[in-house]
């Protein structure tokens, strides 16, 4: 089973993976003051390490920013271009207040929002349509087995994000990720890897046919490029995604788009609104 590691995003290669850093510096912004963001994730499990992120822009080099819990300071957090990140381990179950504050070299300082963070039990199983993962200690591997998410479906098992195309099509971010143990995570049987969410996107393999995805991840050949223009507009080839092969199997293929009435990919779209429809 191929599994998508958030390491391997450049949206959250911080979030699970942290390193020494020296640099202070991030990207040139609009902003006056810094903008810092809210931490993520929410969630973690007792006993157990977990790297806190915030974004953070800033026209100026920051000159320190620090990790805050309910509202004391906890510790400093590396900074790595446009991200800040720490690690805690806590070992009490309940919840605390977590936010990020960061100065510039000019001397504005900006606190971000406090979010509420729960921290559970190792042996807490999580609610049906959840993002999980195991939760990494110290500097690891972009392969390492704790850095792969999963979302765990009605099912009762755990699905795989073969690509970070894939999961982009149903995810902005990783706000509502499930940090929990080993012995919870090795507990969740294995299910069908993730597909493309139905509607915007179109895929192709290294065949010349290109698919519509429909409903239940089926896939749909469109006949020819006059209707992919009309269903999709004169940008239609942007929006095709290359899958390789060895994910063919995760599909199903359905009859062909012969004329541009007689499929949606809005109505697909918004019809499918959980990953669980489409197993």
């Amino acid at each position: 089973m191929t599994k998508f590691t958030i390491s391997l995003l450049s949206l959250a290669i911080w979030m699970i993976t942290p390193h020494a850093s020296a640099s202070m510096t991030i990207s040139a912004y609009t902003n006056s003051t810094p903008t810092v963001g809210k931490i993520t994730p929410t969630t973690a499990v007792s006993g157990e390490t977990v790297t806190y992120a915030s974004m953070v822009t800033d026209d100026d080099v920051l000159e320190s920013c620090s990790l805050y819990v309910n509202g004391e300071w906890e510790k400093y957090m590396t900074v790595k271009r446009d991200i800040v990140y720490a690690s805690l381990e806590v070992d009490d179950e309940g919840e605390m207040d977590l936010y990020a504050k960061c100065t510039d070299t000019d001397g504005n300082v900006v606190s971000g929002t406090a979010v509420e963070v729960t921290v559970s039990d190792p042996s807490t199983y999580v609610d049906p349509g959840s993002l999980i993962k195991r939760g990494c200690e110290g500097d690891v591997y972009p392969n390492d087995p704790c850095t792969a998410v999963y979302y765990y479906g009605v099912d009762g098992k755990r699905h795989a994000f073969p690509t970070e195309s894939v999961f982009s099509s149903w995810f902005n971010d990783f706000d509502d990720l499930v940090i929990i143990s080993d012995d919870v995570m090795s507990s969740i049987p294995l299910g069908k890897n993730v597909t493309y969410r139905p509607g915007e996107r179109m895929v192709k393999f290294s065949t010349n046919s290109v698919y519509a995805v429909s409903y239940a991840g089926l896939l749909r050949p469109i006949v020819n490029e006059d209707i992919a223009e009309a269903l999709y507009g004169e940008d239609w080839v942007s929006l095709i995604e290359i899958v390789d092969d060895v994910f063919y199997g995760n599909y199903r293929i359905g009859a062909s788009i012969e004329s541009s009435s007689s499929f949606s990919w809005s109505t697909a779209k918004s019809s499918t609104t959980k990953i669980d429809q489409t197993f």
